[in-house]
């Protein structure tokens, strides 16, 4: 089965890190997962994450599905609006 994921480039200035930059790959499931996190850890209002694919995944659509660049542009804008909030 194929997964897709994301690779995203973390930057800190927080001097407790010896890395200033790193690069991590994740899921859309795991920012799921975060968002659940946070909601039960904290009392702030967590942003929403970008509707799921679940029709761009149906066979026969006519289109790239969730390959399609536009696709993948818009979800990838949606989760950093989501980390940087």
């Amino acid at each position: 089965m194929l997964q897709l994921r994301s690779d995203f480039l973390f930057q800190t200035n927080l001097p407790i890190f010896k890395l200033k930059e790193s690069t991590v790959r994740r899921r859309y499931s795991d920012f799921e997962w975060l968002r659940s996190e946070l909601e039960r850890e904290s009392k702030v209002v967590v942003p929403p994450l970008p509707g799921k694919a679940f029709l761009r995944q149906l066979p026969f659509r006519g289109d790239d599905g969730i390959f399609d660049d536009n696709f993948i542009e818009e979800r990838k804008q949606g989760l950093e609006q989501f980390i940087n909030k």
